[in-house]
């Protein structure tokens, strides 16, 4: 959605430089006109800053101003500077639309990841849980976008050494993945890769390397022998027929 036009200096006195870089940003959004990175980072900031001086904190304005300063910083890949923003957004989310609205659970999803990008896995574990739960709730545990949430979850376990849990998720998402006839999508053979690296770990070769082989016949039969992704799970499926 458009954020607002900035309204113009009605007073008669000189616009200040911020001022006039708003009011150029919001021009060039209505024109759809690209700017460099930097700039474009830059004037984003400059309507957040707006947004906060002439509207709450947490209006819809200020939110949406705040979702794009984020979604900036991360495509810089500076999840530091991220991190608070996300935070900010979803403590204004929590409070104006609730715990458990769609909104909500996205932002907290953003959060999320970006505090995995951080290494701060067991912050993001309790915002995982809370995301499946809730999108469980509206809209079943076969939604694409709770597979997405389930797997994310399933890493963090994994990460913070709960191999159990991760391996639960897993088989789960890969289950649900086929029961809604997907069971050969991109998606469906990366949760396969998941689960195959989380049995690896367990232990348990023989299921992970049954996996894998799944994974190799789609990919040769949809990409062809020559294609990266198809080398790297033949080279997978070497490593674990490999002795010990």
């Amino acid at each position: 959605m458009r954020p607002e036009r900035p309204r113009a200096h009605t007073s008669g006195s000189p616009l200040s430089k911020r001022e006039q870089r708003v009011q150029r940003l919001g021009q060039r959004m209505m024109r759809g006109a690209e700017v460099r990175p930097e700039e474009e980072l830059k004037q984003s900031q400059d309507v957040l800053a707006w947004a906060h001086r002439n509207k709450s904190p947490d209006s819809s304005f200020s939110v949406k101003a705040m979702i794009d300063v984020a979604d900036q910083l991360s495509r810089q890949d500076r999840a530091s500077d991220e991190v608070a923003l996300r935070e900010q957004i979803v403590t204004a989310l929590r409070g104006t639309l609730g715990p458990e609205d769609g909104s909500t659970l996205t932002a907290e999803l953003r959060l999320a990841t970006c505090l995995i990008r951080l290494g701060h896995h067991e912050d993001a574990g309790p915002l995982l849980a809370h995301v499946v739960d809730g999108r469980v709730l509206a809209h079943g545990r076969e939604d694409p976008e709770t597979l997405v949430a389930m797997a994310w979850q399933a890493n963090v376990s994994k990460k913070l050494g709960h191999l159990d849990h991760a391996r639960a998720l897993q088989e789960e998402i890969l289950a649900r993945y086929v029961s809604i006839g997907r069971g050969e999508s991109a998606e469906a053979l990366l949760a396969a890769l998941n689960l195959a690296t989380t049995l690896t770990e367990l232990h348990e070769v023989d299921q992970a390397s049954q996996l894998v082989r799944f994974v190799l016949n789609v990919r040769l039969t949809t990409l062809g022998p020559d294609d990266p992704k198809t080398v790297d799970v033949q080279e997978l499926l070497a490593s674990l027929s490999r002795p010990t």
